[in-house]
């Protein structure tokens, strides 16, 4: 018996079993939003980088752009210009805001390291109307132009704990036709165990100018009083390469491989 052509197979099936494990995502930029009035030291989770909006305490209706370990990251509200209560009318405010805050909870404990990144938050106001919210644009570093990422946002808010719960919001792709990249939904009295529980994950495309537009909108229904519950909350994001899939080269090899062994030993 020829056993070269079968121990080749196996080491080409070996391969193509091993291969997607092989191929990791690798985290280019990882960001955590600090409030700003935020009496923490240290303020920012273990291998993320600080993001702070500007002024010292006063909801935000402009964009703020800062600069980020080489990237440029920009959050401003996207306001949706419909009233946002629908029992007192004529109280929208056309511009929309964003804002942030700074909670008690969650603290580090068990498998939970990421408590400085889950207890402050950013947050679209309801003034930006029941389907607003807010839109997130990274450029710069190394982000390619025409190019996927994997793009995970972290939303929790212990204090949104009240119903209508969980507060929902989706995060649409902006070069890519609004595609939908993560829901995120959370429940704030459920208070984060592990480091990625309320982690969202999805791909999005950056533009010929290489730079990813994210935009979050409000899915949460309306309180019972007719007012907008937020949804729109973001503690952090992370943005990484997308890993490489099995080669076609070693499925097609291990493929064509064990199609001859099968045809030598019908031979015989």
């Amino acid at each position: 018996m020829k056993r070269q052509p079968v121990m080749t197979c196996v080491f080409a099936a070996a391969a193509l079993l091993l291969a997607p494990h092989a191929a990791r995502a690798a985290t280019i930029l990882a960001v955590d939003v600090n409030d700003r009035q935020s009496t923490d030291s240290p303020d920012t989770a273990p291998g993320f980088s600080p993001y702070v909006l500007t002024g010292t305490s006063a909801a935000i209706s402009a964009p703020v752009t800062q600069s980020v370990g080489g990237y440029s990251v920009t959050l401003e509200p996207f306001d949706d210009h419909v009233d946002e209560n629908t029992v007192t009318a004529g109280v929208q405010d056309t511009t929309g805001q964003i804002d942030d805050r700074d909670r008690a909870t969650p603290t580090n404990g068990g498998l939970l390291t990421y408590g400085q990144l889950y207890d402050d938050l950013i947050f679209a106001g309801g003034s930006t109307g029941p389907t607003g919210g807010m839109n997130l644009t990274v450029s710069g570093g190394s982000l390619l132009p025409n190019a996927t990422y994997l793009v995970s946002i972290y939303s929790f808010d212990s204090g949104s704990n009240v119903a209508p719960l969980p507060r929902t919001a989706n995060w649409l792709d902006g070069n890519n036709g609004d595609l939908l990249v993560a829901t995120t939904a959370f429940d704030g009295s459920v208070l984060p165990t592990t480091d990625a529980q309320y982690k969202f994950t999805g791909i999005a495309r950056t533009n010929a100018a290489g730079a990813l537009v994210l935009k979050g909108r409000n899915t949460s229904p309306n309180a019972v009083a007719g007012g907008v519950s937020p949804g729109v909350f973001i503690n952090g994001f992370e943005i990484a390469t997308v890993p490489e899939p099995a080669t076609l080269a070693s499925a097609l090899g291990a493929a064509v491989c064990l199609l001859a062994v099968r045809r030598d030993s019908n031979r015989r």
